[in-house]
């Protein structure tokens, strides 16, 4: 079973790689650090709600569809 760390992180690098973004543009637009990026997306860090709601904002999507991906992928 995968953990819900590792689902986020995979969505988040599906969405940036989707609009073509380096992970330093999300972090940008996130204002977040890159290296941080880099963590969320391999799960060794834990994205807190606000960062969520921080890279669902520079994503331009509402943080329940974020998070509802990540559900759905549970299945993929």
């Amino acid at each position: 079973m995968v953990g819900v760390s590792a689902r986020f992180g995979r969505v988040i690098r599906q969405l940036r790689e989707q609009r073509g973004w380096s992970q330093e543009q999300l972090a940008h637009r996130a204002q977040l650090n890159r290296s941080y990026m880099g963590e969320i997306e391999r799960a060794t860090a834990i994205a807190s709600l606000a960062t969520a709601a921080k890279l669902a904002q520079a994503l331009e999507l509402p943080l329940s569809s974020l998070i509802s991906r990540c559900e759905e992928s549970t299945t993929a």
